[in-house]
């Protein structure tokens, strides 16, 4: 056997072993992707709508921050599917378009709970006494103890990124979302992220280059025809 025609049979065997791995591990990422969107799809014909759960929180070492992840929701279809209708409608009401031409949605619930003392100070301009609570990178709460008016503030910033993500070569993409909150404390919930996206065609025409089996024997040569994809990434 020509050296040749060995290597190309062993690179033919190498293909298809690493072809039957992707597949297994394809028919085991779409099996858990199935299940999710049975989910959203009994939610839907309930005319509910399923917030998304955190699938990792991240407390950082100096406790300033924490940082909740999330896949997020791509469809081809309307977004207010995933969605509160009355949110939807209301936010394209905001952007004088109609609902089905929202291609990315986002919502979330933010809620802080803390405690701490409060220090009495005087007022003698206005002849007034505040008990104000010391000092709180969140809360900043003043009571005025004359007439019982309490003037609360809360600052809380929240950052959010977004990036596709695979576990390994053999793995679909998952976007991933990233929402960041200013303080430890910060808890939050209720999170809808729904994107739009086109349908991707399994039909094409391409070019294919490599060796070829003919009947005299195996050699290199180049085809172009129409291509299916039966599996998409």
């Amino acid at each position: 056997m020509k050296k040749t025609t060995f290597t190309l049979i062993l690179l033919l065997v190498l293909t298809s072993v690493a072809c039957v791995i992707l597949y297994r591990n394809y028919n085991a990422k779409n099996k858990e992707n199935r299940t999710l969107q049975e989910q959203y799809d009994n939610a839907l014909k309930a005319n509910g709508a399923v917030p998304l759960s955190p699938i990792d929180t991240i407390f950082y070492a100096d406790s300033s921050k924490v940082t909740y992840i999330y896949n997020t929701v791509r469809t081809t279809g309307p977004v207010d599917g995933y969605v509160s209708k009355g949110l939807a409608d209301t936010l394209a009401i905001a952007l004088k378009v109609a609902t089905k031409e929202i291609d990315r949605l986002s919502s979330a619930l933010v809620t802080a709970a803390g405690k701490g003392k409060g220090e009495r100070i005087i007022d003698t301009v206005l002849k007034t006494e505040w008990l104000v609570l010391q000092k709180d990178p969140v809360f900043d709460v003043k009571v005025n103890l004359k007439n019982d008016s309490i003037y609360p503030t809360a600052k809380i910033r929240l950052t959010q990124a977004h990036a596709p993500y695979r576990k390994n070569i053999f793995s679909r993409y998952q976007y991933r979302s990233a929402i960041m909150a200013s303080d430890p404390r910060v808890v939050i919930s209720d999170v809808y992220d729904v994107n739009k996206i086109p349908k991707s065609p399994r039909w094409g025409l391409g070019v294919t280059a490599g060796p070829v089996i003919t009947p005299q024997g195996i050699t290199w040569g180049a085809s172009l025809g129409i291509s299916y994809d039966l599996i998409q990434f």
